[in-house]
């Protein structure tokens, strides 16, 4: 059960970090980012397997990024790499809705706290074996995305203790250990389903806020 926050991490992709390395030399940035990059998902967005996602009228489309939560069964401070999945009690799959963004720059409040912007699939038990799976994405029954964790920058262990490092990772915590820069873009009547081995799967639907 989640009792504490949720937390997300964007640009976790090697694959997208070796993309934008040219723009992380530019202004703003002026060089890559050396820590976690984190951001919050905040209570209302918290939305169940089977349940519609809103699109308010005049949002096109949204990004439909899945990616694995790892839920927080006691308090972590300052853990190293070989102890942090020891803190993880559960894991989940999670679908992190979001309005396309072009960059990293502001805080992204407004484009991926909306609503019921995260779908959750039900928790399992955590197992380390998790992390090496697929996470597959299929949008109306047609697989349009497939990514395997080894993508990760930081893998979730690595990830852990980085963020452990500066501050707290509570018992309740959800984390979404990173997204696939490739995520597909689905629009309302859509439908959408998350798989991955040994988790249960994860399903919603996409519909217009005026729908329901």
């Amino acid at each position: 059960m989640i009792a504490g926050t949720v937390y997300g991490v964007v640009l976790n992709d090697r694959t997208e970090r070796e993309t934008l390395a040219g723009t992380f030399g530019a202004p703003p940035y002026k060089a890559p980012p050396k820590a976690p990059v984190l951001y919050i998902k905040s209570r209302n967005t918290f939305n169940v397997s089977g349940a519609p996602v809103a699109l308010p009228s005049g949002l096109r489309e949204v990004e439909a990024a899945a990616t694995l939560g790892l839920l927080f069964g006691r308090d972590a401070a300052k853990c190293d790499a070989a102890s942090a999945l020891g803190y993880v009690a559960a894991a989940c799959l999670a679908l992190d809705v979001c309005e396309p963004q072009e960059n990293y720059y502001r805080p992204a409040v407004r484009q991926r706290c909306r609503d019921g912007f995260l779908p959750l699939g039900e928790f399992a038990p955590f197992d380390p074996a998790l992390l090496n799976g697929e996470i597959v994405t299929a949008v109306d029954g047609k697989e349009a995305h497939r990514w395997n964790l080894s993508r990760l920058a930081r893998d979730a262990a690595t990830l852990i203790a980085d963020i452990t490092d500066f501050m707290t990772l509570s018992a309740g915590d959800l984390l979404l250990i990173g997204l696939p820069h490739d995520a597909p873009r689905v629009k309302a009547g859509q439908r959408v389903t998350v798989t991955s081995a040994e988790l249960p799967a994860l399903e919603t639907v996409f519909v217009r806020e005026d729908a329901i």
